[in-house]
């Protein structure tokens, strides 16, 4: 063998030991352990904000059925003094205040899914990276038993490593195309699901707003009429 031909081997030997050290799968599954880790710690996080944001709207709607029962002894008592204005005016405070109490309870109820969904990705995440520490730890055990065992046959029979890094090549491109198909499988997953629909609605426009005042005037005039009645039993 020249000279250069044995610069040629050793410069190749060495350049296949540090590849094979920048690739070596059990820092990759390290790697991958610590992004799951991560996204565990992520999920904890939103659901912390999810569950701080649901108590302070509990407090809010505390406050809403508040105003509603206020204005709704207002307006009785205004009615019992025969005072129809202010009747009036607490009536339509109480419609407000009625609308405004709805709205806190659907907000409520959709934080209370979000938190049961957070919860079971929790669960599952955590089953998840309990499952793949065990695998990792397996899979590590076989990489090391079989790197000591190519290595003794390698250097017992002097095949060259040309073939074992055509396989390498191979076994990589195979992997980034399976993680290609798994991450277009996940979008279509999160599409199918509608999670990447756009939760916010357009706001109504003056028609809507304007029947929305008409119909809150004849909620009010409808809650006058019955008081009227109650109050006029109630004399009687």
């Amino acid at each position: 063998m020249s000279f250069i031909s044995r610069l040629q081997a050793i410069f190749g030997a060495r350049a296949n030991q540090a590849l094979d050290r920048i690739e070596d799968p059990r820092a990759s599954l390290d790697y991958s352990l610590t992004r799951l880790q991560a996204s565990l710690r992520q999920i904890s996080d939103s659901l912390v904000e999810v569950s701080t944001a649901r108590h302070t709207l509990e407090a809010q709607r505390g406050q809403a059925q508040k105003s509603v029962d206020q204005t709704e002894e207002q307006a009785r008592q205004a009615v019992q003094l025969g005072r129809e204005d202010l009747a009036t005016r607490a009536l339509e405070r109480k419609a407000a205040a009625q609308e405004r109490l709805n709205s806190l309870n659907s907000n409520i109820a959709s934080l209370d899914a979000q938190v049961e969904s957070l919860k079971t990705s929790q669960a599952n995440m955590r089953q998840k990276i309990e499952l793949f520490q065990a695998r990792k730890e397996e899979l590590k055990a076989l990489y090391d038993s079989s790197r000591a065992q190519l290595q003794v046959k390698e250097a017992a029979s002097g095949i060259s490593k040309d073939l074992a890094d055509v396989g390498h090549a191979i076994q990589r491109a195979e992997t980034r195309i399976q993680a290609m198909q798994s991450r277009v499988e996940a979008i279509d997953n999160l599409v199918a699901t509608g999670v990447l629909d756009d939760a916010l609605s357009p706001d109504g426009d003056d028609i809507d707003r304007e029947l929305t005042r008409l119909t809150r005037a004849a909620t009010v005039e409808n809650e006058l009429k019955r008081l009227k009645t109650e109050v006029a039993g109630e004399t009687a």
